[in-house]
């Protein structure tokens, strides 16, 4: 147990290698708060949903307060927002990644959208049947409003989905958004 606690804060401290002084102390604040609870499986969810965007958007993270962190990727000698991670403190956190949705459904990830529901954006996870994630499409158009931690993934004729887990959200649920991650990566670099 000590063990996986000493990797884990290793990870956050390459996490947190080359932010700048403002970023270092906006994760470090919210780690705590979520550290803070009777539960921790937000503080862990996140955690884990922030490594493994760091690894598919390696350029430098950039946040937003305590509230979402943005990743990058390169775009010729420019940068290209690829993610961003948002802790809305309510029981879920949301990661916005370019529209993959397609690629998901045809790779076997997601089935979907889940028929008789009430949600239209629930798709079912087919290595485990029943078992959904919270899937929305993001356009311009749809996000006229859109805050700053994600408005720039769209316009120019790029989608993105915005994805909900919740804080407790099973390993195949979080398995599923991370696969779907990786294609969306996949598609937006090689463009």
């Amino acid at each position: 147990m000590v063990s996986a606690m000493k990797s884990a804060e290793s990870d956050m401290d390459d996490f947190c290698t080359g932010l700048s002084p403002k970023d270092r102390t906006n994760v470090e604040k919210h780690l705590a708060a979520c550290d803070a609870e009777a539960l921790p499986d937000r503080g862990r969810l996140w955690r884990r949903l922030a490594l493994g965007l760091r690894r598919l958007g390696p350029f430098r993270p950039q946040t937003t307060g305590y509230r979402a962190v943005q990743f990058f990727v390169a775009d010729g000698k420019y940068k290209m927002q690829l993610f961003a991670l948002e802790d809305p403190r309510d029981g879920t956190l949301v990661v916005y990644a370019p529209d993959a949705v397609e690629e998901a459904i045809d790779t076997g990830v997601l089935r979907g959208p889940v028929e008789g529901e009430e949600d239209a954006t629930l798709y079912e996870v087919c290595a485990m049947p029943g078992v959904t994630i919270k899937i929305e499409p993001l356009t311009a158009q749809n996000s006229p409003t859109a805050p700053d931690y994600y408005k720039h993934m769209l316009g120019w004729n790029r989608k993105a989905v915005r994805i909900t887990l919740p804080v407790n959200a099973t390993p195949s649920q979080v398995l599923a958004s991370e696969l779907l991650y990786e294609l969306a990566a996949r598609r937006a670099t090689v463009r």
